[in-house]
């Protein structure tokens, strides 16, 4: 018994070591990094020239500034009192460069929703969007929300991003104008894009449009020239994840070098 003891706990030991010491040839840590890395979902990408993006100079205006370029594009809004963790809020009246965007609450529950006010970054930005939308005959964009209020315990003058901030709207439906004699015709995010998950959503690398059909094509088509003419920092759709299969999540954020696309 002594003996076999001793054997076992020789044997303990000299596994202890070896487990200690690693299989030869194993990859340190510094090795073994690079896998990770492949294996990491794509994410932000620094442009240097970001700072002459539209993004970039909507993000950087401070709130009198946003204000006085709102009125100079004739655009119709009320500043909101208060919204905590916004720069300048503001809500919408009527149709922003010919494209209404709103809930799908009613016209009584929307001049009060929360979800319907906008960071004045923002709406400039969606201005931007409405010029491409209206050469689609695109005049109405349903969306879940733009603001969505930080909790009250929310330090007063501090500043959100994302919808916090007011600062991102997240679309679902693109309506087209109603032509005589026919259904109005639209846009469905859920039902015109199907994901292939953390694939690119524009560009060669981008996977086939699916479904095959003129719907998805023409929805590609819109979300990938406001990317090509850097209007939102970051613009979010199906490909990104599961939570974003029936929407787009479009954006500007303040202070960043970088914009996210998928």
């Amino acid at each position: 018994m002594r003996r076999a003891t001793r054997r076992l706990l020789s044997g303990g030991a000299l596994w202890l070591a070896a487990a200690l010491a690693g299989p030869i040839g194993a990859p340190t840590p510094a090795e073994a990094k690079p896998a990770k890395q492949v294996r990491k979902k794509p994410r932000t990408v620094v442009e240097e020239d970001w700072a002459k993006a539209p993004a970039a100079k909507y993000a950087a205006l401070g709130r009198d500034e946003c204000l006085r370029e709102l009125r100079s594009r004739n655009v119709a809004f009320d500043e909101v009192a208060e919204a905590r963790g916004v720069l300048a809020p503001v809500r919408l009246h009527g149709a922003l460069g010919g494209v209404s965007y709103h809930t799908e609450a009613t016209e009584a529950e929307r001049a009060k929703s929360p979800f319907e006010v906008f960071d004045c970054r923002l709406v400039l930005a969606l201005h931007d969007f409405s010029v491409i939308l209206q050469a689609h005959d695109i005049d109405e964009a349903l969306i879940f929300s733009a603001w969505r209020p930080p909790p009250k315990s929310w330090k007063a003058g501090k500043l959100g991003t994302r919808h916090p901030g007011a600062l991102a709207v997240d679309i679902r439906v693109l309506q087209k104008k109603a032509k005589p004699g026919t259904e109005r015709g639209s846009l469905v995010v859920l039902r015109d894009w199907q994901p292939a998950r953390d694939k690119p959503a524009c560009g060669d690398a981008a996977p086939p449009i699916l479904p095959d059909t003129p719907e998805a094509k023409e929805i590609r088509a819109i979300y990938c020239q406001a990317a090509d003419e850097r209007i939102f920092s970051s613009m979010l759709g199906p490909n990104y994840n599961k939570a974003h299969e029936n929407h787009f999540h479009l954006e500007v954020t303040p202070g960043v070098k970088w914009r996210l696309l998928l």
